[in-house]
């Protein structure tokens, strides 16, 4: 089967999109099916380029306003589906390069599956001038959003957050939750690796740790005042993994919160040393209110932390309160130390709910995901009927 994606996020941007859709896709082509993705290029001009099993088809594209975001401009789908042929076109953004194929696909008559991967609160965050209209911009974004999944044969909704937000702004497509999986086997509970502590200066501390993007919607102006409320109760070190377009400000905000010397931006870190990095915190503490998933957060637990998340978007389905972590209020940086606090105190409940993380985590075993995903590919290439068989139901908890 050729397997055609459209991603508006690709490499070298870094965010959950472009991650989770690039190892599905490898994983179809390591399963026996061709598999190309059409994705913004780094210039002005049409390219194409070889990822291993992958072709990929770079677009035209101009640079946004967002750090590492580009916008493709008239991506010429038509030229990319009489190249490739595809017998099923998967999409997962509703902006310009996604909506070009897919209409171009509907044309052809292509069957489209669709993957729920977005929500306009992200914009909101990342777009600071579109903060007094929220209001208005939200509801219009969303109906750009469920008009663009309206249009696709099937539609796959990350979690049951991520679905009901769909049908609640008017999705009307058959759909189905498929799960973006956590590589079990490689996301595990291990010890503490004192060579990765001793190359990024982490000292022998208690470590309340957080991994993803440092951008506005992660809200870590939140996690810093949380930890600065802690910073004089416990002796503890925090320790930010990742980059982003807030990077320079937070490390400002926190020299001037007296956190010097208790924290350590690490910045990028390479993929074995960012899995190995999971190993050094005691709790994971993730403060965005705009999570359609949350691949770290998956991570996190696989990795057996404790999680303590903002009680928004889709977390609440990764954090089960007072069973694997706590949850607090949205944007309540006391609430968050007041929880995180708990965790470290408590000895006993700290080991408990390492094992309940590492639990939930098993319930989104990448294997069965992509077995999920295949079925479906080949379901909607031959245009068959929902419901979907037991291969495909997703537990309602996951």
């Amino acid at each position: 089967m050729k397997l055609l994606y459209s991603l508006d996020s690709f490499k070298p941007n870094i965010d959950g999109v472009a991650v989770s859709i690039e190892r599905q896709a490898r994983a179809m082509a390591a399963r026996g099916h061709q598999v190309a993705i059409v994705a913004p290029g780094q210039r002005f001009s049409n390219y194409e380029e070889e990822e291993g099993p992958l072709r990929v088809y770079r677009r035209r594209s101009l640079s946004l306003l967002l750090e590492r975001w580009r916008l493709s401009i008239l991506p010429d789908a038509n030229k990319v589906l009489d190249d490739f042929r595809p017998d099923l076109l998967i999409g997962t953004l509703p902006f310009p390069l996604g909506w070009a194929l897919l209409l171009a696909a509907r044309r052809r008559g292509i069957p489209t599956v669709g993957i729920s991967e977005t929500m306009p609160e992200w914009l909101v965050y990342n777009l600071s001038f579109l903060r007094p209209a929220a209001s208005q911009f939200i509801p219009w974004m969303w109906r750009l959003i469920v008009g663009y999944y309206n249009r696709f044969d099937y539609i796959v909704g990350v979690t049951p957050t991520a679905l009901r937000l769909l049908r609640d702004n008017g999705l009307t497509r058959p759909a189905q939750v498929i799960s973006n999986g956590v590589e079990l086997d490689v996301f595990h509970p291990r010890p503490l690796d004192r060579d990765l502590a001793r190359r990024l200066n982490v000292p022998d501390r208690p470590v309340v740790l957080y991994a993803g993007r440092l951008d506005a919607e992660k809200c870590m102006d939140v996690w810093l005042r949380a930890a600065a409320l802690m910073a004089d109760q416990v002796d503890v070190h925090y320790v930010v993994v990742g980059d982003g377009s807030e990077r320079a400000r937070l490390e400002r905000q926190a020299d001037e919160m007296g956190l010097s010397g208790r924290i350590t931006f690490t910045g990028f870190l390479e993929r074995e040393d960012y899995v190995r990095a999971f190993s050094l915190g005691q709790v994971f503490a993730i403060a965005s209110p705009a999570e359609l998933q949350s691949l770290v957060t998956l991570e996190a637990a696989a990795s057996g932390l404790p999680i303590v998340a903002a009680n928004a978007g889709a977390l609440p389905e990764l954090v089960e309160d007072g069973r694997d972590g706590f949850l607090f209020d949205v944007g309540s940086a006391a609430q968050m130390a007041a929880r995180t606090l708990r965790i470290l105190r408590d000895p006993a409940l700290h080991n408990l709910m390492r094992c309940r993380s590492r639990e939930i985590a098993e319930r989104h075993d990448i294997n069965r995901v992509f077995a999920k995903y295949e079925a479906l590919f080949i379901l909607a290439a031959q245009r068959g009927p929902l419901p979907l068989d037991d291969l495909l139901r997703e537990p309602k908890s996951a």
